[in-house]
């Protein structure tokens, strides 16, 4: 099976490239799809027999070239750097392509509750669902929650100091994910279609407070670190609407009381925060080191 695999040097798009080729769902050839394919991470892909194609996902025409012959596409969107319009745009420019191009099977990495909750970087992950469904792919949607990779990217430094920053209440769990589970929920989905074909997948591998968030940390680091709560409008001030509006949702209820039950359905079996924090390099190097 040819796959092509969208953001293949981030975090996401390069689990789905490591699962794939493991051999432990299938053989593929893999395709990585990247704005720059001169870079050292791009280079890495290469030498493990990925062949890199350079292209923008909003570039319809070239995004039909490299749909061209896929048996699979992967798509990843992020709204970070253009807004949720360009991450919609993203999307469906891809979503047009790859059918323009004949491929049969879509994957795509939304984000849970996408069209339910009320904020704009999961709506514009919506509006790209809506239009797999549209254009009759056999399609999976794979709806991961809160990223435990977000800890160490944003925090680090706060938490080798004793402090972790979450706007919520101690005791008001928060649904999370080792973002490389992605790439293996990818994988089995490529790999048994008769379970996975026409399913959308809330993918979540742990559910904790951010009390229990702190107290995991202070147990792989060696050292107390403390859930500190700002107060939601000071957040705001500080990260913005969008990010505050999150929060609001999270301590409302967010992805429910139950987010991983669509894992246990599909036997995907997650990491949970205590296997991601003793595989994740960023918290390993924080441990003080024995004298």
């Amino acid at each position: 099976m040819k796959v092509l695999v969208a953001g293949a040097t981030g975090t996401q798009g390069g689990s789905v490239v490591e699962h794939l080729l493991s051999g432990a769902y299938g053989d593929y050839d893999v395709y990585g799809l990247t704005r720059d394919a001169d870079s050292d991470a791009a280079r890495a892909l290469e030498s493990r027999g990925v062949t890199v194609l350079e292209g923008d996902l909003t570039d319809a025409a070239r995004m039909r070239e490299c749909c061209e012959g896929m048996d699979a596409v992967f798509c990843v969107t992020t709204f970070f750097e253009a807004g949720t319009d360009a991450e919609t745009a993203q999307g469906i420019t891809l979503v047009e392509a790859a059918k323009e191009a004949g491929v049969e099977r879509f994957v795509y990495s939304s984000v849970g509750s996408a069209d339910a909750a009320p904020l704009a970087h999961f709506a514009s992950k919506a509006r790209v669902e809506e239009r797999i469904e549209e254009l009759g792919f056999d399609y999976t949607v794979v709806r991961p929650v809160y990223f435990m990779q977000n800890l160490a990217s944003f925090q680090a430094e706060e938490i080798a100091d004793g402090t972790v920053t979450i706007p919520m209440s101690p005791d008001t769990p928060l649904a999370l994910l080792d973002a490389t589970d992605i790439g293996k929920t990818v994988a089995m989905a490529l790999a048994d279609p008769e379970r996975f074909v026409g399913t959308t997948v809330e993918l979540a591998g742990d559910n904790r407070t951010p009390a229990e968030i702190a107290a995991a940390l202070s147990d792989v680091v060696g050292h107390d670190v403390a859930h500190v709560r700002p107060d939601i409008d000071d957040y705001r001030a500080m990260a913005g609407d969008e990010m505050a509006d999150m929060y609001a949702w999270f301590e409302e209820g967010g992805y429910g009381a139950n987010p991983m039950a669509d894992a246990e359905t599909y036997g995907i079996e997650p990491n949970d925060f205590e296997t991601f924090l003793s595989e994740s390099e960023a918290f390993r190097s924080s441990r003080p080191v024995a004298s």
